[in-house]
């Protein structure tokens, strides 16, 4: 940085100066805000982290256990009981998605018209 004839450096616009003899330049304000930014910003993104991490799901021996969320999701959105839930969710080794996705396929009918059996 260049400096100005007394030898010291120039500081940016003063914004404010207080009757205490307080003044706060506005270089040093802008960066302070900005560093705040950053720092709402990275805690936002490690809260998101977090909740991510923890939506994934660890292939447990058996499939033995679901998360209580998941099954309550399940039943919310798909409308079924919670033991069909708990089934869908052990089938697919706790993923979410794939239990979803086996809940929305359609179930074969049976013919009702010629009174024959289930579809294949």
């Amino acid at each position: 940085m260049a400096s100005s004839s007394t030898g010291r450096i120039p500081q940016g616009e003063v914004v404010v100066e207080f009757g205490d003899g307080g003044t706060y330049i506005k270089n040093k304000m802008e960066n302070a805000v900005m560093e705040i930014e950053k720092r709402r910003i990275q805690r936002e993104e490690g809260i998101k982290a977090q909740k991510a991490l923890e939506s994934l799901e660890v292939s447990k021996p058996n499939g033995a256990e679901v998360k209580s969320s998941d099954v309550d999701y399940l039943i919310s959105q798909m409308s079924c009981t919670k033991q069909t839930a708990e089934e869908a969710l052990k089938a697919s080794k706790g993923n979410l998605v794939q239990a979803v996705m086996s809940l929305a396929e359609p179930k074969p009918r049976a013919r009702s018209v010629d009174g024959g059996g289930e579809l294949e």
